[in-house]
């Protein structure tokens, strides 16, 4: 019992030295303590890795002038589309949908911009639809692709009367 009583502290003592001494044996007994944690990465790092190299990421947010709750079973869909030619229905390049709640709604795009052609205009068109498909909110204006890696574009939704 004396001999417990006297190797707690130094058990205690070994376990509170510097992160050098991992592992630690005392009469036949191996006391291993835990690798010191490692600080957390930032959540830049962690989005950085998520997205392949050379390719493109777009987020942002879908706005209206005040918060907006949606009908149930509502879809955003957010699309790039090649508007360089007029009179001519644009081309989707890309596109995301998602259900939302409720306007602003946040969204994300990570594209391969090598489908792109140099000298083209791109622009972001986003619509908001209840669930049988009836059009609620539609952009009205042209809103220009960003040609930045990363770039953050909020685009202004209008309802449909």
């Amino acid at each position: 019992m004396k001999s417990s009583r006297l190797l707690l502290p130094l058990v205690a003592a070994l376990l509170m030295a510097g992160a050098s001494a991992q592992q630690t044996t005392i009469g036949g007994m191996t006391i291993t303590r835990p690798a010191p944690a490692t600080p957390a990465a930032p959540a830049a790092a962690a989005s950085n890795a998520s997205i392949p190299a050379g390719w493109r990421e777009l987020r942002g947010r879908l706005m209206t002038p005040s918060r907006m709750a949606l009908p149930a079973g509502s879809l955003v869909s957010v699309v790039i589309e090649d508007v360089s030619l007029q009179d001519v229905a644009s081309r989707q390049m890309v596109r995301v949908q998602f259900a939302a709640p409720r306007l602003p709604a946040s969204y994300q795009i990570v594209y391969n911009p090598v489908r792109f052609v140099a000298g083209r205009s791109y622009a972001v068109r986003a619509t908001v639809t209840d669930r049988n498909g009836k059009l609620l909110y539609t952009t009205d204006t042209r809103t220009q692709l960003p040609t930045a890696s990363r770039a953050v574009l909020d685009v202004n939704v209008i309802r449909v009367r």
